[in-house]
């Protein structure tokens, strides 16, 4: 561990700390909110930091949770890797998740799940592509703010959904979902096994989610294309003087990080239903903008940081059902982490005396190295 922090950056170093102390400053706001609005503050506390990994339930639904959040992080973490602001993965997550996840295992492989899985993941992928390409083709054509035409979009994709769904998929023997495409409580990409009384959920879409997420992460640090990418986020100015289509680019970066949104959404879909019914945004798409915040825009970290969210999150939610307390309360802990760690003067002088006894280290070496 010595070894690892040596090797480390001062910039590296400070970006750790920083990460650590919002951390334990949302979690100490955390802890004063519970105290203050429970009337069983411990138990409170007990079932918020520990619920989770308390049973087999608890832990399954901490990592559904952090499913979605690990494919909408890696979709943001390309696009603002090229400082793209394409906010349309919600749209793309629930388009994705209707026609990938649902139509094409209803209307194309009824028996077939592993068509049905294979088939569904393209289809999500090419839908979310779509959705996130529009804004950006309007941006190049029209030099329209793609950040909100990608709003509109979500909502257009919202209304659109609602409307296929009523008008055209909805089973007529439910208030508003569509026909099953397999058994009740059998998902085509979950399994359930009981505990000792409890049921443990294995997500299959943990495997897609994380290959994704490599994959992310070595076309953005191992291929060429991925540089350009980075240098456009960069510095869009020299990265057009040494030859590279900016608006190409661009592009390139909003239809890849689409394409993951929709895939995210079948998977969705795939893992928690046998029937489709959203008709309200899922919130994915925003908090993909948290998960690329905390990431830093590397996919690498965007593991981390959905299980972190999402184990705040499970642990709200147990603590909600068992004790009143509102889960919304983990919004704000959220909210004031991203507040620390995008203040730019937050522990400013911190840095500067690393930098300075970073130095001065480096100088006495080198004294005593010479002689």
């Amino acid at each position: 561990m010595n070894k690892f922090f040596k090797n480390m950056t001062v910039k590296q170093k400070h970006s750790i700390l920083r990460m650590a102390v919002s951390i334990l400053i949302g979690l100490g706001l955390a802890v004063i909110l519970i105290v203050l609005s429970s009337s069983r503050p411990k138990t409170s506390l007990s079932y918020f930091f520990t619920a989770p990994v308390t049973n087999v339930t608890y832990f399954s639904f901490w990592m559904q949770k952090a499913i979605p959040l690990i494919f909408t992080g890696t979709a943001v973490c390309i696009m603002f890797s090229a400082n793209q602001f394409n906010l349309g993965l919600e749209g793309a997550f629930l388009l994705g998740g209707m026609a990938g996840g649902a139509l094409v295992n209803i209307y194309w492989f009824p028996n077939n799940h592993i068509m049905g899985i294979i088939v569904g993941c393209l289809v999500g992928m090419l839908v979310g592509m779509v959705i996130t390409l529009i804004p950006a083709l309007l941006q190049k054509i029209f030099n329209a703010s793609v950040m909100v035409t990608s709003l509109m979009m979500n909502y257009v994709c919202l209304w659109f959904s609602v409307y296929l769904l009523f008008s055209k998929f909805k089973d007529p023997k439910t208030s508003k979902s569509t026909y099953s495409w397999t058994k009740p409580n059998q998902e085509i990409l979950a399994t359930k096994i009981k505990i000792n009384g409890d049921k443990l959920t294995i997500y299959y879409s943990i495997i897609i989610a994380l290959a994704v997420v490599i994959l992310a992460w070595f076309f953005l640090y191992r291929t060429k294309t991925g540089f350009k990418l980075r240098m456009v986020g960069v510095n869009a100015n020299f990265a057009k003087y040494v030859g590279v289509s900016v608006p190409m680019v661009a592009i390139l970066a909003q239809a890849i990080g689409g394409a993951i949104a929709g895939l995210g959404g079948a998977c969705e879909i795939m893992s928690l239903y046998t029937n489709y019914r959203w008709v309200e945004l899922t919130g994915f798409g925003w908090d993909g903008v948290t998960m690329a915040i905390f990431a830093a825009n590397n996919p690498k970290n965007v593991p981390i940081a959905a299980l972190f969210i999402s184990y705040l999150r499970a642990g709200a939610y147990v603590m909600s059902v068992q004790t009143g307390i509102q889960a919304d309360m983990t919004k704000v802990v959220e909210a004031v982490i991203i507040l620390f760690l995008l203040a730019e003067k937050f522990l400013s002088k911190t840095y500067r005396k690393m930098v300075i006894k970073q130095a001065e280290f480096e100088r006495q070496a080198a004294q005593v190295e010479a002689k």
